[in-house]
């Protein structure tokens, strides 16, 4: 099984020489959406839904299945999309990925795979700024990092902590006391006090004289027990599109000892003020970007807000979701919080669009990877315990997520100048899945991984350790790590010993462990490994997902259905799509063979300038108008 794996990646990132042959400069405009499912986009285009994708495609050239990174996760993939070159030379093994360099850091550490800084492999945006094209970034991966030509607006790396809520589990009311200027209220003023972030605030419920709904009807949110020192006031409403205008003006709150902003939204006010719904996006710093520019775009777009509600969601934070018992109302909240980061996203792009100059253009939208994640799992047929019933009511939710993907790309074609080039890209598909595979404690299992007495990972006795980035491989403690014990005459025995571990993983009678690569053996040839990859990577059987527990309990074990993925690339559920549309471009329909480390290549011919440095891709020539 560990040769099949071999031969079919080998396949995918072997290096091809690409060409260059100078063409007619021209301008360019890419759209990122993240986490793009080809056949679940092909269905809605056949029902008229996604208008603007459709119109793309229709007039260009497309693959429907391209290969993603290895692993298939959005870091590794941007990296090489942007790059033309495989994980190997990017460097970026994960949205987390182990430190370097080896000798420094144990196996125990990781740092982030969306720094700048740590990518190896030169940018297109590089290469472009460098041939004279002006670059505009807006929010891309990897944009906004490290400085490199042109305007780089990036939010992303601003953001340090999650959305969350308040509510009757967290706060309770009382009678507000030791107040001044108590705004009007038909009934006595209650207040809670919480915390976003490193900020403290203060809730005043209020019967408010100029509503007509008897009870409590109104939060005031003040960052004291003033009520001149108010910070939003908000209402309670309908979930959903409708709902959009029932969101504060930006608030600002404290990340560690800085200024923040963070946006409410009041979902639920029970009338005797004893329950409450106060839903908050992750606090967020200024955009990075010239400061001229980001407070034109704040006033344009507001701050940035990244992403919606997932988590919170997930956790039953915004009411029981529907697979749960849910009547519907967490699922409309949640499709809100996602509204409302796509509102953003569009206005910042109108912002770009109608007020800066630029030749070569990347905007990324984080939709639909988000709710893919959420309701991918619900609506797999394959996976056990499917219930149809359940995917019928969730699937109009995450259409309607692609359509606010699809408006996005709109915006663009819209505003598109003449003799410019339109691309459409993704980074990974999506896969259901339904059970958790315990990678460590089956190398625990096998002696190759030792706890101490405080249950953590013991460097000093283990050779093999599933990190908790968890991106699909995992690490041999070498001596060439930090703390490592490993010497290399006795990798291969613990290679072997890793083998009979994970292929000897059993869900009843079925293996979950699929295949294996050494990236000591193949990693050249497949452009996987590294100093920041991995040493074995592991493919499971579809439907499993792996768990980097280390803790005492199952190998496998049933977990609620979502989407992922990160997994071998070769699956038809990783492929995802590329596009071209415009001049230079062949109206030739549909590609095949084609993988992400083609698409700099690609756009570089078009845009007439060389492809980046250390780009492995190919050239799509079947994809352009003009000769080789």
């Amino acid at each position: 099984m560990i040769f099949r794996f071999v031969i079919l990646m080998a396949a995918v990132f072997a290096a091809v020489p690409v060409s260059f042959a100078q063409s007619a400069q021209r301008k360019a405009m890419v759209v990122a959406w993240d986490g793009l499912v080809p056949s679940f986009a092909k269905e809605m285009m056949a029902r008229g839904r996604l208008p603007n994708l459709q119109r793309l495609l229709a007039g260009g050239v497309y693959a429907e299945d391209v290969i993603a990174a290895t692993p298939s996760k959005t870091a590794p993939g941007f990296a090489s999309l942007w790059t033309g070159a495989a994980t190997r030379a990017t460097g970026i093994s994960g949205n987390r990925m182990p430190r370097a360099p080896a000798n420094q850091f144990t196996i125990l550490e990781n740092s982030l795979g969306f720094s700048g800084t740590a990518l190896r492999a030169e940018l297109l945006w590089e290469t472009a700024a460098r041939a004279g094209l002006r670059v505009v970034t807006l929010h891309v991966p990897f944009g906004g990092d490290t400085v490199s030509g042109g305007l780089h607006v990036q939010g992303y790396n601003r953001t340090s902590t999650f959305s969350g809520i308040i509510d009757g589990r967290k706060v309770k009311s009382k009678p507000a006391t030791d107040w001044h200027n108590l705004p009007p209220s038909n009934f006595p003023p209650l207040e809670i006090a919480f915390s976003i972030s490193a900020g403290s605030f203060y809730g005043l419920m209020i019967d408010d004289p100029n509503d007509a709904v008897i009870g409590y009807d109104t939060l005031v949110v003040t960052g004291s027990r003033d009520g001149l020192d108010m910070r939003a006031q908000l209402k309670p409403g309908y979930a959903g599109e409708r709902g959009l205008d029932l969101w504060s003006a930006e608030v600002l709150t404290k990340v560690g000892d800085g200024p923040a902003t963070t946006y409410l939204r009041l979902f639920h006010l029970q009338r005797d003020g004893g329950e409450l719904l106060l839903y908050f996006t992750a606090p967020v710093r200024d955009n990075f970007a010239p400061r001229n520019v980001i407070q034109d775009l704040k006033a344009a777009a507001g701050m940035f807000v990244g992403n919606g509600g997932s988590f919170v969601y997930q956790q039953g934070g915004l009411g029981p979701p529907l697979a749960q018992g849910g009547d519907g109302a967490a699922e409309a909240r949640y499709l809100e919080t996602i509204q409302f980061v796509a509102r953003h996203f569009n206005a910042a792009a109108r912002w770009v669009l109608e007020t800066q100059s630029w030749d070569f253009l990347l905007a990324y939208s984080p939709f639909p990877d988000e709710a893919e994640h959420v309701w991918r799992g619900h609506l797999d047929p394959a996976l056990p315990g499917h219930r149809p019933e359940i995917a019928a009511r969730l699937r109009p939710h995450l259409e309607t997520v692609y359509q606010q993907a699809d408006k996005f790309l709109g915006l663009f074609l819209e505003h598109r100048p003449e003799d410019t080039v339109v691309a459409l890209v993704s980074d990974h598909g999506m896969e259901g899945v339904s059970r958790w595979v315990a990678i460590n404690r089956a190398l625990q299992a096998s002696g190759l991984q030792v706890l101490d007495a405080q249950g953590r990972v013991d460097l000093s006795r283990t050779k093999a350790y599933y990190p908790a980035i968890s991106n699909g491989y995992l690490l041999i403690n070498t001596t060439a790590r930090k703390s490592g014990i490993v010497a290399p005459e006795e990798r291969g025995g613990v290679v072997r010993e890793i083998q009979r571990a994970l292929f000897g993983l059993r869900d009843g009678n079925r293996p979950v462990v699929a295949a294996l690569a050494d990236a000591q053996i193949v990693g050249l040839g497949l452009g996987i490994g590294g100093e920041t990859g991995g040493d074995i990577y592991i493919e499971l059987m579809p439907g499993y997902d792996f768990d980097p527990a280390i803790a005492a309990g199952a190998m496998v074990l049933q977990r609620e259905p979502i989407g992922n993925h990160g997994y071998n690339p070769l699956r038809p559920s990783m492929r995802t799509i590329m596009a071209f549309n415009g001049p230079g471009v062949r109206p030739a329909g549909k590609l095949g063979q084609v993988s992400l480390i083609d698409f700099a290549p690609t756009l570089a011919r078009l845009l007439g300038i060389p492809a980046p440095a250390q780009a492995s891709g190919q050239v799509l020539y079947d994809a352009l108008s003009e000769p080789r």
